[in-house]
């Protein structure tokens, strides 16, 4: 019983991180200024980078290495790339 809520309490609060990080990306994506458009990428890079380590974790839980491994090296890979964009807006100043 304790495991289940544990597992449901987990469920919500991933639930809601991506949700609010999705509603983020909306904002930005779709306003007037152009140079939100980079931090809306930005931000969807960070959405799936959340992902992967929530997937990632509960794929830990369950047992399945393969796909735990998989999700990290997706998440490394995303943060490459978070690491590249910001190397590219400081090298623009």
């Amino acid at each position: 019983m304790k495991k289940e809520a544990s597992a449901k309490m987990w469920n919500t609060l991933r639930n809601i991180t991506l949700v609010i990080i999705l509603f983020i990306f909306i904002r930005y994506e779709f306003d007037e200024d152009p140079y939100n458009d980079r931090i809306g990428w930005s931000v969807m890079v960070i959405f799936w980078i959340s992902k992967g380590l929530f997937d990632a974790i509960e794929d830990k839980r369950n047992g399945n290495k393969k796909s735990m491994v998989a999700n990290i090296v997706f998440v490394m890979a995303g943060c490459g790339v978070l690491i590249w964009q910001g190397i590219q807006v400081i090298s623009s100043f």
